[in-house]
């Protein structure tokens, strides 16, 4: 089998140098221990939060070492098993590894008994639309509060940061669906005329306003964010964090919430953070603000699967997909993802016997 390893953490040369990784040859792993899965893994998808994993920080998955195949989102099917609740040919879904093949503890790995085969094209879209991505987009809108949500009576806007990426643009056609009016916000032009498509009422792009250094203005942001919602924002899903976060705030009216999910800002920066100086407005303005996290939630998968599904099913979502094929490629894609040129969720095919996906 082959993995792809982390040969060194990436310095300030990534993404433009991707010179920080080895595809290499491993046995497959044998002698299973009590409750362990082997899985050979047929998708990955590329998200924002591997770069933390690719700097030796610990998040919610153990710390990457150098020499390490780095782990991504995936699914895959279960080759051999140790565990009562899992049989061999089942179709599994967690944080898995950019191999052909990884052991998991069970307890960690979710079952997808809707689907019957690998085969399946509906595999992959369990790491977009209908997995953590678009449940993480539902069940963060679902912590708005009701004060917030758009009626009849009292129309109301949310904004959306990193709203061209997988998760961002799910949130924000979710919002649109509920009643609201919706603002995007972006790094370029191709991405504001993606968001735009999805039927966002206005977008803004933060590249407009960076200087020779590639700093965002933060008091240049804010005005095109009140230009594009002249009667404030009501609700906030932010996926971006720092100075996009910081632009927002002053344009926010009384009493608004805001859904923390990402930090794509820090990410290349997490251990040198810039901060917020526009915090002070949380005080006058009452802004309220909560994070959230559905990794490992594997009940929230299954109680979101129905609504998600009738969202899709109804024209109301449009999920955008990219894949590329083979193993040897998954750098292709985080320099794809790091670089700010996708649109919607790069997902890389490594099983060579499942043609790829077409949507």
């Amino acid at each position: 089998m082959r993995g792809v390893t982390l040969r060194r953490y990436p310095d300030d040369s990534f993404p433009k140098n991707i010179d920080f990784f080895d595809v290499k040859n491993f046995p497959i792993p044998s002698n299973l221990k009590e409750n362990d899965l082997l899985i050979k893994v047929c998708y990955v998808s590329i998200d924002p939060v591997m770069r933390v994993w690719f700097s030796g920080a610990k998040t919610y998955i153990d710390t990457v070492h150098q020499g390490q195949v780095i782990p991504a989102f995936g699914c895959g099917v279960v080759a051999e098993s140790k565990s009562k609740r899992f049989n061999k040919g089942d179709l599994v879904l967690g944080a898995l590894d950019c191999a052909d093949y990884c052991v998991r503890s069970a307890n960690a790995i979710f079952k997808l008994p809707a689907l019957k085969s690998k085969h399946d094209p509906n595999l992959p879209l369990f790491l977009s639309v209908y997995g953590v991505t678009g449940i993480t987009a539902l069940k963060g809108l679902h912590q708005i509060p009701k004060e917030n949500l758009p009626t009849k009576e009292s129309k109301k806007t949310l904004i959306v940061s990193s709203a061209a990426g997988s998760t961002g643009s799910f949130a924000l056609q979710i919002g649109k669906h509920w009643g609201y009016r919706t603002v995007g916000i972006v790094s370029s032009r191709d991405k504001k005329d993606f968001v735009l498509s999805l039927g966002a009422d206005a977008c803004v792009c933060y590249n407009d306003t960076m200087d020779s250094d590639g700093i965002v203005d933060t008091d240049k942001l804010t005005k095109l964010i009140k230009q594009a919602a002249p009667e404030g924002i009501d609700a906030m899903y932010d996926n971006s964090g720092e100075e996009v976060l910081d632009a927002v705030i002053p344009a926010m009216n009384k009493g608004a919430f805001i859904v923390l999910c990402g930090a794509t800002a820090t990410y290349y920066t997490w251990k040198n953070r810039g901060g917020l100086k526009n915090l002070s407005h949380f005080i006058t303005k009452q802004i309220k603000a909560e994070g959230i996290l559905y990794f490992g939630q594997k009940n929230a998968i299954m109680e979101s699967f129905k609504e998600m599904n009738e969202l899709v099913i109804g024209n109301h979502i449009q999920h955008k997909e990219e894949f590329i094929n083979g193993l040897e490629n998954v750098t292709i894609g985080l320099q794809k993802v790091f670089l700010g040129k996708n649109l919607g969720r790069v997902i890389v095919k490594l099983d060579n016997e499942i043609p790829l996906p077409k949507f």
